[in-house]
């Protein structure tokens, strides 16, 4: 009858999602998975009420007129049982998947950590590609970190931030709206271009007035950047072959020259969009993987934006 065929639908409808679920923890997508299998969650219990509601009543027309009640078939049962315990056996896996990648980060982020903090190289991923990274506030480790990529030195480097302070800090004269623009994409693809204030080193801005930030938002530069301090990092690559989208991309040359290298290929290889907010108006220099249309949305101060 209807009822049996329905929850039989619903029955197969989780057990198939329960499958994605198990596959995004061998992806090791745990964010994905937990959110996918609290999803699911909420469908097991409802399929549960269901058959709770469903069972020892009276429907159709047979069962109304003559009082025959009907019952949920117990193979049903036993698989609302099966997948409660699936359900159960993949939340103790990712939960012990998940602590098992919180210490491998921790110990990747200490090794970054002390190689930055001792005047090395690191390649760290972002967002976009992945980038040869320098302590911003050690001279030595930025005249290295040129040098290893033959970049022109009259080229100044981004500052890499963990937060608004730190933006506040390296800048001045910023816009009223600055709060809320890098509230709204940061950390993300976006670089703000502003005033640089005293705190910036001479070897960051070679000479120039005016100083760029980024705020990777991928995890483990994130917690690199908060136990470092402000870092430059470029893309990994030597000063005109391409910019490495996959591990795979680096170059002997710029691994070698690295303390630490740490792999995350979560990589979409979009450019990161900059703007220009020193002037009187804002300047779009490069739409990037966010769009003018999503900046003006976000930020309406924006509108004049050239």
């Amino acid at each position: 009858m209807k009822i049996e065929n329905d929850l039989r639908t619903m029955a197969s409808f989780l057990q198939a999602q329960l499958k994605d679920v198990e596959t995004l923890i061998a992806q090791e997508k745990e964010d994905k998975a937990q959110e996918a299998l609290n999803f699911t969650q909420g469908g097991l219990k409802n399929f549960a009420n269901e058959i709770e509601k469903v069972d020892g009543g009276f429907y159709g027309l047979v069962g109304i007129l003559f009082r025959r009640a009907y019952y949920v078939p117990d193979d049903i049962k036993k698989l609302r049982e099966a997948l409660f315990q699936e359900a159960e056996r993949l939340q103790k896996l990712l939960a012990k998947n998940s602590e098992k990648n919180r210490n491998k980060l921790d110990r990747n982020v200490a090794k970054a950590a002390k190689a930055l903090q001792t005047s090395e190289l690191a390649i760290l991923p972002t967002e976009t590609v992945y980038g040869l990274f320098a302590n911003a506030l050690d001279e030595k480790a930025v005249k290295k970190l040129y040098a290893v990529k033959g970049r022109p030195t009259e080229k100044a480097l981004n500052m890499n931030v963990a937060s608004y302070a730190d933006i506040l800090k390296y800048s001045k004269h910023q816009p009223v709206y600055l709060e809320k623009l890098v509230g709204a994409f940061l950390p993300g693809p976006l670089t703000i271009i502003l005033e640089a204030s005293n705190a910036v080193p001479e070897w960051i801005h070679i000479g120039k007035t005016t100083v760029g930030f980024r705020m990777p938002s991928i995890k483990i530069t994130q917690k690199v950047i908060e136990k470092v301090g402000v870092l430059v990092g470029p893309s990994a690559n030597l000063t005109g072959d391409p910019s490495p989208q996959f591990f795979a991309d680096l170059s002997p040359q710029i691994l070698e020259n690295a303390q630490v290298a740490i792999q995350d290929d979560s990589i979409y290889g979009l450019d990161t969009t900059i703007i220009d907010l020193t002037g009187k108006t804002p300047r779009l220099l490069r739409q990037g993987a966010i769009t003018r249309e999503q900046l003006l949305r976000e930020v309406p101060e924006l509108a004049d934006i050239q």
